[in-house]
């Protein structure tokens, strides 16, 4: 899966997140059950990438799991709209929210429509419920952004699809191995230690 693009990347600087409104959302099976074990991750991976790009939603960082997923994106602006930030960092607002959800929900159905139908497909069982609910929150300032990209980066080793944090790094259904690249570990753990992820909460999990 492509990435959003900036110029200059590095751990100290959150990817140019004032240029427009930058979301985690999370979303998670019905009952929890485990539609995306193994290699059926593939499925959801393709489909973030493909409808984000057919959409123009920035994805900067997603994690798949076996029951669930999160991601962090930009909604970029519609044509003739413009935004920019406060001096204590804050992102100012210039889409009108209904806008922002409209888009924001209707990416959200596609996603989950078209990936219920494939599983489906799989399982021989047209019609049944894979998806239950999904919540977003929207990114405050630098110091928020952080500590949700560096949940996503943990993300594996806690729900124990991999057997250490290196590994976690490492986890092929994520954005991860893309930043340990970029980062480097020296990079990453920096980040660990100014943005903690305690900070995090997600509702649904």
């Amino acid at each position: 899966m492509e990435l959003y693009k900036t110029k200059n990347r590095n751990i100290h600087r959150p990817l140019h997140i004032y240029s427009g409104h930058c979301y985690f959302l999370t979303a998670r099976c019905y009952k929890g059950f485990k539609y995306f074990r193994g290699g059926r991750k593939k499925i959801l991976k393709t489909k973030i990438g493909e409808l984000s790009k057919d959409m123009d939603i920035g994805i900067l960082s997603w994690v798949v799991l076996d029951n669930h997923y999160h991601l962090l994106f930009l909604l970029k602006h519609p044509e003739g709209t413009t935004s920019a930030s406060s001096s204590d960092g804050k992102l100012a607002f210039a889409i009108p929210y209904d806008k922002r959800r409209e888009k924001l929900t209707c990416f959200v159905r596609r996603l989950h429509s078209i990936t219920s139908k494939e599983i489906n497909r799989l399982d021989r069982t047209p019609g049944r419920k894979i998806w239950y609910q999904y919540w977003d929150y929207c990114i405050r300032d630098k110091r928020d952004f952080w500590t949700h990209f560096n949940y996503i980066l943990k993300n594996p080793i806690k729900h124990g699809l991999v057997g250490s944090l290196i590994e976690s790094f490492r986890y092929e259904y994520s954005s991860n191995p893309i930043w340990l690249g970029r980062f480097g570990l020296d990079g990453i753990y920096e980040g660990f230690i100014r943005y903690p992820v305690r900070e995090v909460v997600v509702f649904c999990l």
